[in-house]
């Protein structure tokens, strides 16, 4: 299994990652279940840990050097303005977005 290491923050956020989760196929053919469960989980926990966190992280696997980013579209404050099918996230890789 690859080992996906979380990229410092560029910036402070306030975003929670907490909505619905898109994953596109190229990530679900090429990582695997456990993989996607490591990278949600560390993100999930990272949340926790800062009370929010920026809408961009970044994922780097240590041996191939791929990207991954894992991008959540609203904020705390953006989700009191926004109908809940807005408030998701999506896991790609970079050369995808």
């Amino acid at each position: 299994m690859a080992k996906w290491i979380r990229q410092p923050q560029e910036r402070k956020g306030k975003y929670m990652f907490n909505g619905a989760l898109y994953i596109t196929r190229t990530i679900q053919e090429k990582l695997t279940t456990a993989e996607i469960a490591e990278i949600l989980q560390d993100v999930w926990q990272f949340v926790q840990q800062e009370n929010g966190i920026d809408y961009l992280q970044v994922y780097i696997n240590e041996e191939t050097k791929e990207k991954i980013f894992f991008i959540d579209q609203l904020d705390v404050q953006m989700k009191e303005h926004h109908p809940p099918e807005h408030n998701y996230a999506t896991l790609l890789f970079a050369w995808e977005y």
